[in-house]
């Protein structure tokens, strides 16, 4: 199993199935392999206990085949981004390593190509994912949603700490100072963005990226459902994110419930730390 893991992981070209096991083998170091092969064991444990669908568990799985070869296959841009970044007043980085995969989506959707791109953000922090999908889309609108006061995990001082929220909001201010025209910042929780936006307001991208409790995360998903055009992409940060002692209180419950209300109303694009869907049905 786990040398059978480890191949899937490295995208073995040769079909595993017709591969000699010794030659199979050779083909893996064993640190990176056990180590690999644990971790996939641990997300797949927790897709378990989350209630994620078999068909799900089977794309998480071609997703880490995948990802390796998208990473180096968008490296370049990667790279030019991580540059002009540099100018950004940033206290933390979660954000940077998802931009292979996001263009990777942004291609398959010709998003790059569409002019009156508009984009909903869920959680916005200090603004780097917000400048980054203004910057890779440059005729892009963006609408912004945070209180900018932290989350659980923040507040708890685990992934903040006290200076960093005091300054955070400021933060994004003066990153996004360059896109002023293109921004429209929302301060308060989501669900009351929900409840004040216009009834016909629809996106083409939307990020979800707020409060990570399961509650939060399932008024999220179901509401910028309701507000996503069909053919747009859904994306949603930290899937397989375990914070919350419960397995259930964290993000993967409430999206692989999610994704059983909607079944047959989207199509998974990609699973890995993040879920991304692409709606095709209106219901």
């Amino acid at each position: 199993m786990l040398v059978y893991t480890c191949a899937i992981m490295r995208n073995i070209s040769q079909p595993i199935k017709t591969m000699h096991p010794m030659t199979l083998i050779r083909k893996l170091k064993p640190g990176r392999c056990y180590k690999l092969a644990k971790n996939v064991f641990l997300d797949l444990r927790y897709l378990v206990k989350t209630y994620a669908s078999f068909h799900t568990i089977v794309l998480y799985i071609a997703g880490r085949m995948n990802n390796d070869r998208i990473t180096r296959l968008y490296l370049p841009r990667q790279s030019a981004f991580i540059d002009a970044k540099s100018a950004l007043s940033l206290s933390t980085d979660w954000f940077t390593h998802h931009i292979p995969q996001w263009f990777s989506v942004f291609d398959a959707y010709r998003l790059l190509d569409r002019s009156q791109v508009k984009v909903l953000e869920i959680g916005s922090w200090e603004g780097l994912s917000s400048y980054f999908i203004l910057h890779a889309l440059p005729d892009a609108t963006l609408t912004c949603v945070d209180t900018w006061e932290g989350a659980d995990e923040h507040k708890s001082g685990r992934y903040a700490t006290q200076e960093m929220l005091s300054n955070v909001e400021q933060a994004f201010d003066r990153n996004l100072s360059t896109f002023k025209g293109r921004l429209v910042k929302y301060k308060g929780t989501s669900y009351s963005f929900f409840n004040t936006a216009q009834p016909d307001q629809r996106f083409d991208l939307i990020y979800v990226d707020g409060s990570h409790h399961c509650h939060d995360v399932m008024i999220d998903a179901i509401k910028c459902f309701e507000m996503l055009k069909v053919g747009g992409v859904l994306i949603f940060d930290d899937y397989l994110w375990r914070y919350y002692p419960d397995f259930i209180d964290n993000p993967a419950a409430a999206i692989n419930l999610f994704l059983k209300l909607k079944k047959g109303s989207y199509k998974i694009v990609r699973v890995y730390y993040q879920m991304i869907i692409e709606k095709i049905d209106d219901r």
